[in-house]
């Protein structure tokens, strides 16, 4: 991936120097990815992209990364892509319900961003959901059909799977968004890059059969079979245990955002 030179040093140094919140996936994970993909942009995508973020009034990526959280309207992208992890075949438009699944809404806000022609405001949109949605898709219950809704139970405290690798897995890591991007970027695992978001969902659904599924039944909130009100127990150490696997897709995500933005305003 191509960095930028002494430019991308000193942005660097400002990003790693900033003051970070102190939230979960929602806003960790999420800001994490955003930070490895703008130091991995080529210098004149940046220039654009900081034009665009003038529109929040905001320097970073990071702090537009949770953005499409806010936004849950009918109408307003679902954050997922529903991959069976049975194998059997996913439809076109794999999620519930009509508005644009999370793969569908990545192809439509990048045809926005890319065209020129189209107003800052709303291309500043399309980036924030960009940047919100690839990193959606490598978490790997926003793959796979089911989602997560089992009920477990880690040390004492009940929650719901989804829970667990939303938050608590990078909360127990405990580094702070900037410094996770530091982190991982230097961390030495070679990640695959390349790929399109249904086969960044197809990936997080494989994830989610073989390492959370593997010992929990499948079930669903809407359909049947109906998840158990009888939790899973989750052996103590299981976030510090799933915590390498949420590195890479934290990682992959990252830099495949990169090669995205590039691959669009260069």
């Amino acid at each position: 991936m191509k960095q930028r030179s002494k430019a991308l040093l000193f942005a660097a140094a400002a990003l790693f120097a900033a003051p970070q919140s102190a939230y979960a996936w929602g806003s960790t994970g999420h800001a994490a990815i955003a930070n490895i993909a703008e130091l991995n942009l080529q210098a004149s995508v940046w220039t654009e992209i900081q034009g665009l973020l003038a529109v929040d009034g905001v320097t970073h990526m990071s702090k537009v990364a949770s953005w499409a959280d806010t936004q849950r309207a009918a109408s307003d992208p679902t954050h997922t892509t529903r991959i069976p992890i049975d194998g059997s075949a996913a439809p076109a438009h794999a999620c519930t319900g009509t508005a644009m699944c999370a793969d569908e809404a990545i192809a439509y806000y990048s045809t926005i961003l890319a065209d020129r022609s189209q107003s800052n405001a709303n291309r500043e949109v399309a980036l924030k959901y960009i940047i919100h949605l690839v990193g959606d898709l490598h978490q790997p219950l926003h793959g796979s059909d089911p989602i997560g809704y089992n009920t477990v139970t880690l040390n004492g405290t009940s929650t719901i799977i989804h829970a667990i690798w939303d938050d608590t897995i990078i909360d127990t890591h405990g580094v702070a968004s900037a410094l996770l991007a530091q982190e991982l970027m230097n961390n030495g695992v070679a990640v695959t890059l390349g790929g399109t978001p249904r086969s960044w969902a197809s990936e997080s659904s494989d994830i989610a059969r073989d390492q959370i599924y593997d010992i929990m039944p499948g079930c669903w909130d809407y359909k049947a079979p109906n998840c158990s009100a009888t939790p899973v127990t989750l052996p103590g150490n299981y976030a510090t245990a799933k915590y390498p696997l949420v590195a890479q897709r934290l990682k992959q995500a990252g830099y495949r955002l990169a090669a995205l933005l590039n691959n669009l305003l260069a």
